[in-house]
């Protein structure tokens, strides 16, 4: 009995050993190892806030830049009649080295010419409008402006309307502004002109326009006497 006491306890002994020496670093290995990680399928999407976006050009930036522009001179020609459609030319000259006296000889129109120093940049854009007329640029309203020579915009101008009419002239430059071509309006021109027509073209004008009235109120009315006029004329002319 006490043989199998001793026996059991050696064996008890030997395998708390065992167990201390292999089991406990398992363990160990197992709970220090940390947990596989997995990495998701999809990244999530960043979205910019207002202080990822392009910054907003300050309040001052626009009048910074206008004031470092260069000047120039420009010359343009705007009569102070025109005659119901009659086509012309108007013309605007501008250059940042040639004098006003050199833009008014090189116009092609000396009728009323118009001069004037502003500010300029390396692109300018000028615009025509004006009610009562059919205006077509000749040339790029926006253009690149070189230094030794003169920049050329040209409009064919035909009245449409008689009466007294204006005519709107445009002068912007563009600027940069955080990144962004902008327009900046530098001068606004006005001119009123008189358009001149003649009695012949008021009464085409008015045929033109009042045709339809004239036929409905006028002619269909008169047929009938126009008709039996032209019977009784014919008539005359076969008995004679």
């Amino acid at each position: 009995m006490r043989k199998r006491i001793a026996v059991l306890t050696i064996l008890t002994t030997v395998l708390a050993v065992l167990v201390a020496m292999f089991g406990v670093n398992k363990i160990r290995d197992v709970t220090s190892t940390p947990p596989p990680s997995f990495e998701p399928l999809l990244k999530p999407i960043t979205v910019p806030t207002p202080s990822m976006s392009r910054p907003l050009p300050r309040l001052g930036a626009v009048d910074e830049i206008v004031n470092n522009l260069e000047w120039g001179n420009i010359a343009f020609d705007a009569p102070k009649k025109m005659k119901y459609r009659d086509t012309k030319v108007i013309e605007l000259l501008l250059s940042p080295t040639k004098s006003i006296q050199e833009l008014q000889s090189s116009l092609k129109s000396h009728e009323q010419v118009e001069t004037a120093r502003i500010q300029i940049s390396n692109r300018m854009e000028a615009g025509l409008l004006g009610q009562g007329f059919k205006i077509e640029a000749l040339v790029p309203e926006e253009q690149a402006v070189s230094r030794g020579k003169a920049t050329q915009w040209k409009w064919e101008v035909t009245p449409t309307e008689g009466g007294i009419k204006s005519l709107h002239l445009t002068l912007s430059a563009i600027i940069n502004v955080s990144g962004q071509d902008i327009p900046y309006v530098i001068r606004t021109y006005d001119k009123t002109i008189k358009v001149e027509i003649s009695p012949g073209q008021r009464i085409s004008t008015f045929l033109a326009g009042n045709w339809q009235w004239l036929w409905a109120s006028i002619l269909v009315p008169l047929s009938p006497f126009l008709w039996k006029w032209y019977q009784r004329s014919k008539g005359k002319e076969t008995d004679a």
